[in-house]
Protein backbone atom coordinates (compact mmCIF):
# COMPACT_ATOMS: atom_id res chain seq x y z
CA UNK A 1 0.00 0.00 0.00
CA UNK A 2 1.29 3.47 -0.86
CA UNK A 3 1.87 6.21 1.70
CA UNK A 4 -1.44 7.34 3.12
CA UNK A 5 -1.99 10.71 4.82
CA UNK A 6 -5.26 11.66 6.51
CA UNK A 7 -5.99 14.89 8.35
CA UNK A 8 -9.07 15.45 10.53
CA UNK A 9 -10.19 17.99 13.11
CA UNK A 10 -11.03 16.66 16.58
CA UNK A 11 -13.43 18.20 19.06
CA UNK A 12 -12.84 18.55 22.81
CA UNK A 13 -14.26 15.13 23.68
CA UNK A 14 -12.29 13.37 20.97
CA UNK A 15 -9.05 15.04 22.10
CA UNK A 16 -9.65 13.91 25.70
CA UNK A 17 -10.30 10.31 24.64
CA UNK A 18 -7.59 10.19 21.96
CA UNK A 19 -4.66 8.73 24.03
CA UNK A 20 -6.84 6.03 25.62
CA UNK A 21 -8.26 4.96 22.24
CA UNK A 22 -4.88 4.66 20.53
CA UNK A 23 -3.37 2.77 23.45
CA UNK A 24 -6.30 0.33 23.26
CA UNK A 25 -5.58 -0.15 19.54
CA UNK A 26 -1.95 -1.01 20.28
CA UNK A 27 -0.36 2.30 19.30
CA UNK A 28 2.74 3.32 21.26
CA UNK A 29 3.33 6.87 22.61
CA UNK A 30 6.16 8.79 20.94
CA UNK A 31 7.95 11.72 22.55
CA UNK A 32 8.19 14.81 20.34
CA UNK A 33 9.84 18.07 21.37
CA UNK A 34 7.36 20.36 19.69
CA UNK A 35 5.32 23.05 21.45
CA UNK A 36 2.48 22.62 18.96
CA UNK A 37 2.09 18.84 19.41
CA UNK A 38 -0.16 17.46 22.16
CA UNK A 39 0.32 13.75 21.45
CA UNK A 40 2.18 11.52 19.03
CA UNK A 41 1.79 7.75 18.61
CA UNK A 42 3.31 5.01 16.44
CA UNK A 43 1.16 2.10 15.26
CA UNK A 44 2.29 -1.56 15.26
CA UNK A 45 2.81 -1.15 11.50
CA UNK A 46 4.99 1.93 11.88
CA UNK A 47 2.44 4.63 11.04
CA UNK A 48 2.52 7.93 12.94
CA UNK A 49 -0.41 9.79 14.49
CA UNK A 50 0.27 13.41 15.47
CA UNK A 51 -2.31 15.46 17.36
CA UNK A 52 -1.56 19.19 17.31
CA UNK A 53 -2.69 21.71 19.93
CA UNK A 54 -5.08 23.17 17.34
CA UNK A 55 -7.04 19.89 17.45
CA UNK A 56 -5.79 18.77 14.04
CA UNK A 57 -4.90 15.08 13.85
CA UNK A 58 -2.57 13.88 11.08
CA UNK A 59 -2.19 10.15 10.36
CA UNK A 60 0.64 9.03 8.07
CA UNK A 61 1.74 5.57 7.03
CA UNK A 62 1.32 2.58 4.75
CA UNK A 63 -1.94 1.30 6.20
CA UNK A 64 -5.68 1.90 6.23
CA UNK A 65 -6.67 4.25 9.09
CA UNK A 66 -10.43 3.64 8.85
CA UNK A 67 -10.65 1.61 12.07
CA UNK A 68 -8.62 4.07 14.14
CA UNK A 69 -10.54 7.06 12.84
CA UNK A 70 -13.86 5.30 13.43
CA UNK A 71 -13.02 4.72 17.11
CA UNK A 72 -11.80 8.29 17.53
CA UNK A 73 -14.88 9.80 15.86
CA UNK A 74 -17.24 7.66 17.93
CA UNK A 75 -16.04 9.50 21.03
CA UNK A 76 -17.52 12.82 19.97
CA UNK A 77 -20.09 14.59 22.13
CA UNK A 78 -23.78 15.12 21.40
CA UNK A 79 -23.11 18.79 20.67
CA UNK A 80 -21.16 17.74 17.57
CA UNK A 81 -24.18 16.22 15.83
CA UNK A 82 -24.42 17.60 12.29
CA UNK A 83 -27.77 19.10 11.40
CA UNK A 84 -28.73 17.96 7.89
CA UNK A 85 -27.98 20.76 5.46
CA UNK A 86 -26.71 21.62 1.98
CA UNK A 87 -23.35 23.23 1.22
CA UNK A 88 -22.62 24.99 -2.08
CA UNK A 89 -19.32 25.88 -3.73
CA UNK A 90 -17.89 26.51 -7.20
CA UNK A 91 -14.68 25.59 -9.01
CA UNK A 92 -13.21 26.95 -12.23
CA UNK A 93 -14.15 30.60 -11.80
CA UNK A 94 -10.50 31.63 -11.91
CA UNK A 95 -9.36 29.18 -14.60
CA UNK A 96 -8.96 30.61 -18.10
CA UNK A 97 -9.51 27.24 -19.74
CA UNK A 98 -12.25 24.78 -18.85
CA UNK A 99 -15.71 24.92 -17.34
CA UNK A 100 -17.28 26.50 -14.30
CA UNK A 101 -18.61 23.79 -11.98
CA UNK A 102 -21.05 24.51 -9.15
CA UNK A 103 -22.15 21.81 -6.71
CA UNK A 104 -24.73 21.70 -3.95
CA UNK A 105 -24.06 18.79 -1.58
CA UNK A 106 -26.42 17.50 1.10
CA UNK A 107 -24.71 16.32 4.27
CA UNK A 108 -26.27 14.54 7.22
CA UNK A 109 -24.52 13.14 10.31
CA UNK A 110 -23.70 9.78 8.71
CA UNK A 111 -22.17 11.28 5.54
CA UNK A 112 -20.32 13.89 7.61
CA UNK A 113 -18.64 11.07 9.54
CA UNK A 114 -17.63 9.33 6.31
CA UNK A 115 -16.05 12.34 4.66
CA UNK A 116 -14.41 13.48 7.90
CA UNK A 117 -12.69 10.11 8.08
CA UNK A 118 -11.56 10.55 4.49
CA UNK A 119 -10.05 13.94 5.39
CA UNK A 120 -12.34 16.22 3.37
CA UNK A 121 -11.39 19.89 3.52
CA UNK A 122 -11.20 22.91 1.21
CA UNK A 123 -10.31 21.55 -2.26
CA UNK A 124 -7.67 24.27 -2.72
CA UNK A 125 -5.54 22.50 -0.09
CA UNK A 126 -5.14 19.33 -2.15
CA UNK A 127 -3.25 18.24 -5.24
CA UNK A 128 -5.25 17.14 -8.27
CA UNK A 129 -4.25 13.54 -7.57
CA UNK A 130 -5.59 13.74 -4.01
CA UNK A 131 -8.80 15.36 -5.22
CA UNK A 132 -9.35 12.50 -7.65
CA UNK A 133 -8.85 9.99 -4.83
CA UNK A 134 -11.33 11.77 -2.54
CA UNK A 135 -13.85 12.29 -5.33
CA UNK A 136 -13.76 8.62 -6.30
CA UNK A 137 -14.82 7.72 -2.75
CA UNK A 138 -18.04 9.76 -3.03
CA UNK A 139 -18.84 10.15 -6.74
CA UNK A 140 -21.68 7.60 -6.42
CA UNK A 141 -23.24 9.43 -3.47
CA UNK A 142 -26.80 10.30 -4.61
CA UNK A 143 -27.26 13.62 -2.83
CA UNK A 144 -25.05 16.10 -4.62
CA UNK A 145 -26.34 18.33 -7.40
CA UNK A 146 -23.89 19.67 -9.98
CA UNK A 147 -24.12 22.27 -12.71
CA UNK A 148 -21.39 22.12 -15.36
CA UNK A 149 -21.15 25.33 -17.38
CA UNK A 150 -18.86 24.60 -20.32
CA UNK A 151 -16.88 27.49 -21.80
CA UNK A 152 -19.24 28.06 -24.76
CA UNK A 153 -22.27 28.36 -22.47
CA UNK A 154 -20.26 30.33 -19.90
CA UNK A 155 -19.30 32.94 -22.51
CA UNK A 156 -22.89 33.21 -23.75
CA UNK A 157 -24.29 33.59 -20.22
CA UNK A 158 -21.72 36.22 -19.22
CA UNK A 159 -22.66 38.22 -22.31
CA UNK A 160 -26.33 37.78 -21.46
CA UNK A 161 -26.04 38.66 -17.75
CA UNK A 162 -23.26 41.21 -18.16
CA UNK A 163 -21.76 40.17 -14.84
CA UNK A 164 -19.97 37.02 -13.65
CA UNK A 165 -21.43 37.40 -10.14
CA UNK A 166 -24.96 37.22 -11.55
CA UNK A 167 -24.02 34.08 -13.48
CA UNK A 168 -22.60 32.55 -10.30
CA UNK A 169 -25.70 33.48 -8.29
CA UNK A 170 -27.97 31.86 -10.89
CA UNK A 171 -25.89 28.68 -10.95
CA UNK A 172 -25.81 28.47 -7.16
CA UNK A 173 -29.57 28.95 -7.08
CA UNK A 174 -30.04 26.28 -9.76
CA UNK A 175 -28.10 23.71 -7.74
CA UNK A 176 -29.82 24.65 -4.48
CA UNK A 177 -33.23 24.30 -6.09
CA UNK A 178 -32.32 20.91 -7.63
CA UNK A 179 -31.18 19.68 -4.24
CA UNK A 180 -34.12 20.96 -2.21
CA UNK A 181 -36.62 19.61 -4.75
CA UNK A 182 -35.04 16.13 -4.75
CA UNK A 183 -34.78 15.99 -0.96
CA UNK A 184 -38.36 17.18 -0.52
CA UNK A 185 -39.68 14.56 -2.95
CA UNK A 186 -37.80 11.85 -1.03
CA UNK A 187 -38.90 13.09 2.39
CA UNK A 188 -35.33 13.81 3.50
CA UNK A 189 -34.96 16.63 6.07
CA UNK A 190 -32.77 19.61 5.24
CA UNK A 191 -32.41 22.39 7.80
CA UNK A 192 -30.45 25.02 5.90
CA UNK A 193 -28.11 25.93 3.04
CA UNK A 194 -24.54 27.18 3.58
CA UNK A 195 -22.79 29.05 0.75
CA UNK A 196 -19.16 30.00 0.38
CA UNK A 197 -19.81 33.70 -0.22
CA UNK A 198 -18.52 34.77 -3.64
CA UNK A 199 -19.85 38.34 -3.79
CA UNK A 200 -19.46 41.34 -1.50
CA UNK A 201 -23.25 41.58 -1.56
CA UNK A 202 -25.17 38.82 0.22
CA UNK A 203 -28.24 39.85 -1.74
CA UNK A 204 -26.62 38.73 -4.98
CA UNK A 205 -27.59 35.10 -4.38
CA UNK A 206 -30.73 35.92 -2.41
CA UNK A 207 -32.15 37.80 -5.40
CA UNK A 208 -31.76 34.72 -7.62
CA UNK A 209 -33.17 32.05 -5.29
CA UNK A 210 -35.98 29.84 -6.52
CA UNK A 211 -39.22 29.00 -4.75
CA UNK A 212 -37.77 26.40 -2.38
CA UNK A 213 -34.60 28.40 -1.79
CA UNK A 214 -36.63 31.36 -0.54
CA UNK A 215 -38.29 29.16 2.10
CA UNK A 216 -35.13 27.83 3.76
CA UNK A 217 -32.48 29.35 6.02
CA UNK A 218 -29.60 30.57 3.83
CA UNK A 219 -26.22 31.18 5.46
CA UNK A 220 -23.33 32.65 3.50
CA UNK A 221 -19.88 33.70 4.62
CA UNK A 222 -16.32 33.90 3.36
CA UNK A 223 -14.10 30.84 3.97
CA UNK A 224 -17.27 28.78 3.79
CA UNK A 225 -15.21 25.59 3.35
CA UNK A 226 -14.94 25.48 7.15
CA UNK A 227 -18.45 24.01 6.93
CA UNK A 228 -18.32 20.26 6.21
CA UNK A 229 -21.03 20.41 3.53
CA UNK A 230 -19.30 23.26 1.67
CA UNK A 231 -16.01 21.35 1.90
CA UNK A 232 -17.76 18.33 0.39
CA UNK A 233 -19.22 20.47 -2.40
CA UNK A 234 -15.77 21.95 -3.00
CA UNK A 235 -14.09 18.53 -3.35
CA UNK A 236 -16.83 17.13 -5.59
CA UNK A 237 -16.88 20.23 -7.80
CA UNK A 238 -13.11 20.02 -8.23
CA UNK A 239 -13.36 16.33 -9.04
CA UNK A 240 -15.93 17.02 -11.75
CA UNK A 241 -13.83 19.92 -13.05
CA UNK A 242 -10.81 17.63 -13.43
CA UNK A 243 -12.92 15.06 -15.29
CA UNK A 244 -14.22 17.71 -17.68
CA UNK A 245 -10.73 19.12 -18.14
CA UNK A 246 -9.40 15.72 -19.17
CA UNK A 247 -12.28 15.27 -21.63
CA UNK A 248 -11.34 18.61 -23.19
CA UNK A 249 -7.67 17.56 -23.43
CA UNK A 250 -8.68 14.41 -25.30
CA UNK A 251 -11.20 16.11 -27.56
CA UNK A 252 -8.69 18.67 -28.82
CA UNK A 253 -5.56 16.52 -28.49
CA UNK A 254 -4.11 19.39 -26.48
CA UNK A 255 -2.75 19.83 -22.95
CA UNK A 256 -4.56 22.79 -21.43
CA UNK A 257 -2.97 24.47 -18.38
CA UNK A 258 -5.05 25.13 -15.27
CA UNK A 259 -5.30 28.49 -13.58
CA UNK A 260 -4.86 31.85 -15.31
CA UNK A 261 -1.24 32.90 -14.83
CA UNK A 262 0.67 30.83 -17.42
CA UNK A 263 -1.82 30.46 -20.23
CA UNK A 264 -0.70 32.91 -22.94
CA UNK A 265 1.58 30.52 -24.81
CA UNK A 266 -1.04 27.76 -24.64
CA UNK A 267 -3.69 30.13 -25.97
CA UNK A 268 -1.48 31.06 -28.91
CA UNK A 269 -0.66 27.40 -29.64
CA UNK A 270 -4.33 26.42 -29.45
CA UNK A 271 -5.36 29.11 -31.95
CA UNK A 272 -2.56 28.11 -34.31
CA UNK A 273 -3.83 24.53 -34.18
CA UNK A 274 -7.61 25.01 -34.08
CA UNK A 275 -8.33 28.62 -35.11
CA UNK A 276 -9.55 31.75 -33.34
CA UNK A 277 -13.24 30.87 -33.43
CA UNK A 278 -12.66 27.67 -31.49
CA UNK A 279 -11.10 29.53 -28.54
CA UNK A 280 -14.49 30.48 -27.08
CA UNK A 281 -15.33 26.76 -26.82
CA UNK A 282 -12.43 26.05 -24.48
CA UNK A 283 -11.70 29.35 -22.71
CA UNK A 284 -13.49 32.07 -20.75
CA UNK A 285 -12.88 34.72 -23.39
CA UNK A 286 -14.04 37.57 -21.16
CA UNK A 287 -10.70 37.35 -19.32
CA UNK A 288 -8.25 40.10 -20.32
CA UNK A 289 -5.94 37.22 -21.22
CA UNK A 290 -7.83 36.81 -24.48
CA UNK A 291 -6.80 40.27 -25.72
CA UNK A 292 -3.16 39.47 -25.03
CA UNK A 293 -3.41 36.09 -26.75
CA UNK A 294 -5.08 37.51 -29.88
CA UNK A 295 -2.57 40.35 -30.07
CA UNK A 296 0.30 37.86 -30.23
CA UNK A 297 -1.13 35.37 -32.71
Amino acid sequence: MSQNTVSIKLDKNQIENFPEILLALGWIPKLLKNDYVEYAFISPKGSVATLYSSGKLVLQGNEDFTEAISHIKESRGESDFIEPHIGVDEVGKGDYFGPLVVVACYVNDEFADKISQLGFDDSKKFTDHKIEQLYNHVKDYPYYYPSIVKPTEYNDLVNEDGNVSILLAKQHSKCIEMGLKDLKEKGIPCESVVIDQFSSSKNRILNELGELGREINIKQFHKGESDIAVAAASIIARGIFLEEFEKMNREYDFTFPKGASDVIDSGISFIQKHGREELRNVAKVGFKTTQRVLALV
